[in-house]
């Protein structure tokens, strides 16, 4: 009987473990940061160790510390790479095409929850088993307005001839992996769905509303407003400053594309200006007043209980009271990354543009926010599993040394 009893302790004490390492490992207090160090240096030196280990093409950080640039890192296979080189950014377009958007709003010259269609007349959202006049502005900005295209968008050959948007809009022809229609799939604002054309509707909504081409518009009312000089929605324009070199994932360098889809994937800038970007959804800026940014911050689209997007941007605090991190990612199109993300309570924020490599810029990007707010998710997690697991079996062999000498003690004294 003692020795069954002995054995439930031991299973007790060996189940408990497990518990608390899991929920460990699920509310991220076991989890250990990429570096251990708070200070900017720590993480550039860890981010460069990463970069040792795998293919990057090129790859510029800033890392950004109340409000301020503090440090900057830069890396290229071949040339030189900088604050000003100019790189593709793909679906960080969307975050700075929300303010182009909510500029028109801000002016009252659109309504957020005003069907989308009211304001098009050179196309308008093909028939569905669904009501049309539920997508707004509100739900485009938000990727919950009920279209199913699931498109990210490849873009075009220099040499090749690109769609109209009203072409792109009926059907992409610069996707690999949707159908490229832009048609409501599911009820509006039931649910989350990452939308590419909602955007391309929304360019077609900023060219029928102001009057002025897509890319006049934001160079004038939000890139030129903010000094964002380097930076360009405008293809011929970009191959007048200093471009990065687009690598592909084996290691080949391929011509820049061009796009359609301008604001979801069209956008050419640098961490220069990128800085320039987050600090205006931080402090007082000509384009946005500070209850539009607010707005944009706020909550529209959720995963069950959590915010994950606004008006524009991603939101990455899941919930977490203690910062309201926002900020977007571009990834794809063989083989580009891009990460943005900036902390509107403690205005820190990291900026990552790199080619060559597809997910790179968001691991570290995620790697920030853990290291910056404690908040794990898929990366982090996997990252630390191989020392969780080290320390779940090294926390079973204790158990039972600890378990073996007691029971021996226990045996010599009775």
């Amino acid at each position: 009987m003692k020795k069954i009893k002995r054995i439930a302790l031991v299973l007790l004490a060996l189940v408990i473990w497990t518990a608390f390492v899991g929920f460990g490992f699920i509310d991220g207090f076991l989890l250990r940061p990429i570096t251990s160090k708070n200070t900017s240096d720590s993480f550039i030196n860890a981010t460069q160790d990463v970069v040792d280990q795998e293919f990057v093409g090129n790859f510029a950080m800033t890392l950004i510390e109340n409000g301020e640039v503090s440090q900057d890192y830069f890396y290229a296979q071949q040339g030189n790479v900088d604050q000003n080189t100019v790189f593709p950014v793909a679906s960080i377009s969307k975050w700075i095409t929300s303010f182009g958007v909510l500029k028109l709003v801000q002016q009252g010259n659109i309504d957020l929850d005003t069907p989308v269609d009211k304001y098009l007349t050179r196309w308008q959202l093909p028939d569905s088993d669904f009501d049309n006049n539920k997508v707004t502005v509100r739900r485009l900005l938000s990727h919950s307005s009920g279209l199913i295209d699931d498109l990210g968008y490849s873009g075009f050959a220099a040499t090749d001839s690109i769609q109209t948007i009203e072409e792109s809009l009926n059907k992409a022809a610069d996707t690999d992996y949707s159908d490229g229609v832009a048609i409501v799939g599911v009820e509006p604002g039931s649910q989350y769905l990452y939308s590419g054309a909602g955007y391309t509707i929304l360019q077609l909504l900023i060219e029928e509303v102001s009057g002025q081409p897509f890319t006049q518009y934001m160079k004038n009312e939000v890139l030129d407003p903010l000094e964002m000089y380097h930076s360009t929605f405008e293809y011929q324009d970009a191959t007048n400053k200093q471009l990065a070199q687009v690598f592909k994932e084996n290691g080949e360098v391929r011509p820049m594309n061009r796009f359609t889809a301008l604001a979801a994937a069209g956008l050419y800038t640098t961490t220069y200006d990128l800085a320039k970007f987050l600090n205006a959804n931080v402090s007082k800026n000509p384009v946005l007043s500070s209850s539009t940014i607010n707005e944009m911050a706020t909550a529209e689209t959720f995963i069950g209980t959590t915010g994950i997007y606004g008006l524009g941007p991603h939101l990455y605090s899941q919930n977490d009271k203690d910062s309201q991190i926002i900020g977007h990612d571009g990834s794809g199109n063989n083989a580009i990354n891009t990460a943005a993300r900036i902390d509107l309570k403690s205005k820190d924020g990291i900026i990552i543009l790199e080619t060559g490599n597809y997910d790179i810029a968001s691991r570290m990007a995620d790697e920030w926010i853990f290291w910056k707010a404690g908040i794990a998710d898929y990366v982090v997690m996997q990252r630390n599993k191989s020392y969780l697991l080290t320390l779940l079996l090294v926390g079973y062999l204790l158990i039972i040394i600890g378990a073996i000498f007691i029971f021996k003690s226990n045996s010599k004294h009775s």
